[in-house]
């Protein structure tokens, strides 16, 4: 399984860095109209939202190329979490795109979410 890339400093993402955590929810919906939600899984799962400024070249395309073998949010991967320091199993990219700004020679940024699954 592949592992996201770490920046030139040895970090993974920059501050702020927020993180979510989440329980996906069950909705079923009878024909009278009304509706019964339960937790679909016991542990709530997080989310990170990545947000990278001021990057070099080389490390915009070692994440745009991680993007593409990726296959954008189709695979799954490991996260090195920046809180516990813990290597998180099946993370997946949260779009299917990587939105890229390029601001100068050898600055650029880039934002998206990392989502962790059940596999």
């Amino acid at each position: 399984m592949a592992t996201f890339p770490v920046l030139s400093s040895g970090a993974v993402m920059q501050y702020p860095a927020p993180v979510s955590f989440g329980r996906p929810a069950q909705v079923i919906r009878f024909i009278d109209g009304t509706d019964q939600r339960f937790i679909a899984r016991g542990r709530a799962l997080r989310s990170w939202q990545i947000k990278l400024n001021l990057l070099s070249e080389f490390e915009i395309a070692q994440i745009e190329a991680f993007f593409q073998a990726q296959a954008g949010e189709y695979s799954a991967f490991d996260f090195p979490d920046p809180f516990s320091g813990t290597s998180v199993p099946n993370c997946r990219l949260g779009g299917p795109g990587l939105p890229i700004e390029y601001e100068g020679v050898d600055i650029s940024s880039t934002s998206f979410l990392v989502i962790e699954t059940n596999g």
